[in-house]
Order: C-alpha cells, then structure tokens, then sequence
C-alpha cells in the first residue's frame, strides 16, 4: 500500500506565496541620470536592462504571459552584471509560478539560490521550494534515492510540512528501509496532530506491517494502540489482527494452525469475528485440533448472531461432527487427577487447553498452572493459553503479567496483540 502525498499541492502553496519574498527595488535615478541614493539596497542596473525591464514588469503583473516570455527573455539578453541577474530571474520565476511551471523552475530556482544578491532571509525560501519540486519529481519518477535526497535538503531549509514525511516515508518503504519509513510516518501523524486535526487512518495501516516485519513486537502493539485510540472501530482493530495472520515474521517465520486458533480467539474474544468464511473457518481449525467445544460453540455464537445462514451443509457438518465428538470425550474432570500425578506438564497443559476450549476459564488456568510447576510443556503457549483464560475471567491484570512472560516469536507477537485488547476502547 502506498501513502498518497500531496506534495506537488504542498509545493505550488509554498511558491504561491509571494508574501514570503521581498519584490527586490531597482535604484531610481535622478534628473541627471545619478543613481538615487535613498536605498542602499536597490539593485544597480544599466539603462539597457532597466528599458527592457518595464514591459516585462507589466506583463508579469498583468499576468499576460504571452507577452510575458518573450519579454523576459529579451530581459535575459540583456542582464550583466549580478544585480541584474537576480532581478531577471527573480521576475522569471513569478511567471512560471503563475503559469504552474515546475519544469521551468527548477531551471530559475538555482539561479537565485546560486545569486550573490539574494538576500539571507530569502535563500533558504528558494532552496526549499527548489528541493521539494525536484523531490516530487524524483518520487514520481521513481528516483528514489535522488528523492530521498532533495526531500531532506527541501526539509533541512526549512520546509516542516507533513507531506515532506509522507513522501520520504514512500521512498524509505521503496528502497527497503522499514525503519526509516515508518519513523516519517509517526513525524507527520505528529505534525497533523500538532495542529489539532486526525491523521488519517491509511497512515497507520500503512506503518503497522513495516513495524511488524521488523520484528519489534512492543513497537507494533503500540501503533496498535495509537491507530484503535484515534480510530476505535471494529473494522479497524479486526484489520490489525489480520495483518498478523497473513504477515511473516521478521525471520520469516509464520503462525503455526495452533497460533491462528488464538488468533480466532481474539477475534471472538473482542466481538469482530466477521462473517460466515471467519466463523466456519474458526470451527474446522479447533474441531481438527481436537477441541470440539470450542467449535460447537462458536457456531453457536454464530447463529445467535445472524452470521451464518441455516441449512448451510459445511457448517451442518462441522456442527454434528464437533457434538459427537464432545460426546465421546466425556468429563474432562478425570484429566485433572491424572495431570496432577503426570511426571511433566505436558498432559497438563493439553488438560488446560480442553478447559479452555470447553469455556472452564477457571479449571484452565489451575491446569497450566500445574503445567507450569511440573515443566516440559511449551512453556509460552501455556502462559499465552493462561492469559487468554485470566482475559475471559476478567482478571485483566494478572492476565498481562502472564502475556509478558511470552518470550519468543511469533507467539510472543499474539500475546503483545492479546495486550491491546486488554485496553481496547468501546469499538463502534
């Protein structure tokens, strides 16, 4: 996905505004030809040069710019010394700014910033106009480095405007620097909110799968948070989710069918498990995984909501084969005493797991704990599993302590996603 920049708006806004820039005085003479002395600062120009600068001048400010090039062009023949230099590209660029002419200013831009005559205050308005049109120009060409160049000469003069990030956020994602991109991003959401307006929601879906590919799993949870608090829709938090489950892993590993079941989970969990594809799909996954109460309940769920339509024979048959398996399996309660007597954890944490799918919160977590104690299961799922179990108790605080003790990927990324949902605002 790419950030749309208004960057050649931004631009024409910048070179419009004349008010920036002094219109610089030619000297006056007086009635013996003498240069007049009363500003020290006026331009020193021949008489040539100033007869053929009065039409130009008229054109200019008449916005007649059919007279207007061929009379500036007449101006340049004549132009010799610095002062008239300056002055003749000086009224040039007026034209072209009134004309839209980029090419042309990025002709008539040097030649100011190059002038010995250009006044201090002026030059760093001139380089920046200059630096962000060829900047432009160099993105839409796909130039990026050259961008990437005159993007941040155009900001080192002085240009601070939010399009300047989001277009080296572009040419950052463009040449593989994550990092960098994503760092543009948060310097324009930080300059649009500075000013009292929302950044929109596209910039952070643009960062949050650049932070997430680079592995910071704290970072990602945080634009996470950042993008929920200032859009804090269903549709957006389920995007956030998504991108996970479709996402490598910065080693370029990918969820396990274990890990996506979580993922179901969260989704449920936090209402935004959307349709018939997600529903049916949840059942199958924890169905084949052995845990038939998960899925006899979520099509339950799904019913109760309107989501999925009656008579449809794939969910029929997801549905009658999770009731019969349940059956089958019977009371879970005999498991506990032998997960107790087990010499490792293992059985334990499978014992917690059917709990949990089953939606004995309580009993689940007495299981990993015993899992835990005992050792020799894997340790993150069941402290990830215990905190999905402590979250559907509402013991919100011990359930982020035991998110934290999730330590390696990518289940560490679902347990930093189980975190923001433990602080996830009302979702319209």
């Amino acid at each position: 996905m790419k950030v749309v920049s208004k960057l050649a708006l931004t631009a024409m806004l910048a070179l419009g505004s004349t008010a920036l820039v002094s219109t610089p005085a030619l000297a006056q003479k007086d009635k013996k030809g003498a240069a007049a002395k009363e500003d020290p600062n006026a331009l020193k120009v021949g008489d040539a040069f100033r007869k053929a600068a009065q039409p130009a001048m008229d054109a200019v400010q008449a916005k007649n710019w059919a007279a207007a090039g061929p009379a500036l062009d007449a101006l340049d023949q004549v132009a010799q010394n610095d002062d008239e230099k300056y002055y003749a590209a000086y009224l040039r660029t007026r034209a072209q700014i009134g004309q839209n002419d980029m090419a042309g200013l990025t002709k008539t831009l040097p030649i100011l910033i190059a002038s010995p005559r250009t006044p201090p205050n002026e030059l760093p308005i001139y380089k920046r106009q200059y630096y962000t049109i060829v900047g432009n120009q160099a993105l839409n060409e796909k130039k990026y480095p050259e961008a990437i160049d005159n993007l941040t000469k155009a900001r080192d003069a002085g240009n601070n405007d939010f399009d300047i990030s989001i277009a080296l956020a572009n040419a950052y994602a463009a040449t593989g620097k994550p990092n960098e991109s994503v760092a543009e991003v948060d310097r324009a959401i930080q300059t649009v909110k500075a000013s009292g307006q929302k950044p929109p929601v596209a910039w952070y879906q643009f960062a949050i799968p650049r932070v997430y590919a680079t592995g910071n799993r704290a970072a990602t949870a945080e634009w996470m948070k950042k993008m929920i608090a200032d859009y804090p829709t269903k549709q957006n938090w389920r995007w956030g989710v998504l991108v996970m489950r479709g996402s490598a892993d910065s080693a370029g590993g990918r969820l396990t069918a274990t890990q996506r079941i979580d993922l179901y989970r969260l989704l449920r969990t936090t209402k935004v498990l959307a349709d018939q594809n997600d529903y049916l799909d949840y059942a199958e996954s924890v169905n084949a995984a052995g845990l038939p109460w998960e899925a006899v309940a979520v099509i339950d769920e799904g019913r109760a909501a309107g989501k999925l339509p009656a008579g449809n024979a794939d969910i029929g048959r997801v549905y009658a084969s999770a009731q019969t398996k349940s059956k089958s399996e019977g009371s879970l309660t005999p498991l506990i005493k032998q997960s107790q007597a087990a010499a490792n954890g293992k059985m334990a944490a499978q014992t917690g797991d059917a709990f949990l799918a089953s939606g004995d919160y309580a009993k689940a977590v007495e299981l990993y704990d015993i899992a835990l104690q005992k050792g020799g299961a894997a340790t993150d799922d069941v402290n990830l599993h215990r905190g999905i179990a402590l979250y559907n108790l509402g013991r919100k605080d011990e359930a982020r302590t035991g998110f934290g003790q999730v330590k390696a990927a990518p289940a560490v990324d679902l347990a930093a996603l189980w975190m923001v949902a433990l602080d996830l605002p009302a979702l319209s």
